[in-house]
């Protein structure tokens, strides 16, 4: 069925930590092969993986400007490369200021330590940069795709409900002084105390560009107007 859900120790995953290993010095990849999810299983509604193909991207570790065969596993959170003998391993995720630039609209992703906005639990994982990854509080979108088991019915008036991948509405985040990732609230008064040093500035820019939080482009703006501060 799912290979990798059982297989989860054969991938190397980080822990959280305030610092991340520095890139000259670490594998590109973590050790051990990951077994990729079975997308023939028509049992399963949905998919782990933002684009179910590797694609064409180039990994900034990398000094050689190698184009590498990428996709990455929302599920999982995981970075996962095809290598030349069609074994697939994972990106390593404890490596530092390292981007992943997909070929296919220049999309970019880092890992960052982050506090998972449900379970208020610090994590390691992926995130697409929107601005500039250099700015000091770059804003990110954390990609979700959640899994529903499979449910049996429970008499035999009911169907069968299929397991189920559902990708789920991004959620944005931005650094905060210590160069965690956390979420940025969907309130824009929650929005100025985030930064309390700057507070009425930000909520006095909210007002004035009717800046909605529920939009992309919005958000972008309103990032790049904190960094000026």
């Amino acid at each position: 069925m799912i290979k990798s859900i059982f297989l989860t120790a054969m991938i190397s995953l980080v822990s959280f930590s305030a610092t991340a290993q520095d890139p000259n010095r670490q594998n590109l990849t973590s050790p051990g092969l990951i077994y990729a999810f079975d997308l023939n299983d028509n049992s399963i509604i949905g998919t782990p993986y933002i684009e179910n193909d590797f694609m064409p991207g180039k990994i900034s570790a990398d000094k050689d400007g190698k184009l590498f065969s990428l996709r990455y596993n929302a599920f999982s959170d995981v970075m996962e490369i095809k290598k030349d003998n069609n074994d697939i391993e994972a990106l390593n995720k404890d490596l530092l200021n390292v981007t992943i630039t997909f070929s296919k609209g220049n999309k970019a992703y880092r890992a960052y330590n982050y506090i998972d906005s449900d379970t208020n639990n610090g994590k390691r994982g992926y995130f697409v940069v929107l601005t500039d990854a250099s700015i000091e509080k770059p804003l990110l979108a954390k990609e979700i795709i959640s899994f529903t088991e499979k449910k049996k019915a429970a008499s035999s008036y009911a169907k069968t409900k299929p397991a189920q991948y559902k990708r789920k509405s991004d959620v944005y985040y931005t650094l905060n002084d210590k160069g965690i990732a956390i979420e940025i609230p969907s309130k824009k008064k929650e929005i100025a105390k985030t930064f309390p040093k700057h507070s009425k500035e930000i909520l006095s820019f909210i007002k004035s560009n009717k800046i909605k939080t529920s939009k992309k482009e919005d958000l972008i703006k309103l990032v790049n107007y904190i960094n000026t501060l």
